[in-house]
């Protein structure tokens, strides 16, 4: 299977997130920069498609240091999710329904208009 995609280091040290997808996999990546390299870190959630961020449940979250290490550890644990989701039996729309979250409920929207609005 391809490698998934990923920004390059520079993308994220200038403070930019990334939402992307590969097959059924959803994942976000979100940098928090630091005056000191060292507490620099990426925050990477996953869940699954068909819906956006704001639509769904978020199923892992998980740290990586901010740096070429970093993004090559999150890109393996990314694929490893890819597989783990494309092991699962398909859905039906009515079921992808059904496990769409209320955006009015979801404590995330918030969040999420404040990241656009910068």
């Amino acid at each position: 299977m391809a490698e998934l995609f990923l920004p390059v280091l520079s993308h994220f040290l200038n403070g930019n997130l990334w939402t992307a997808s590969d097959g059924r996999l959803r994942y976000r990546v979100v940098p928090s920069l630091s005056q000191e390299e060292k507490d620099c870190t990426l925050t990477a959630q996953v869940w699954e498609g068909p819906w956006a961020y704001e639509f769904s449940t978020v199923e892992e979250e998980k740290l990586f240091p901010l740096s070429e290490a970093g993004l090559k550890v999150m890109r393996q644990w990314l694929g490893d999710w890819r597989e783990t989701i494309a092991q699962r039996p398909h859905r039906t729309l009515d079921e992808d329904y059904e496990r769409r979250v209320p955006p009015e409920t979801d404590p995330r929207i918030e969040e999420v208009t404040k990241a656009k609005e910068k």
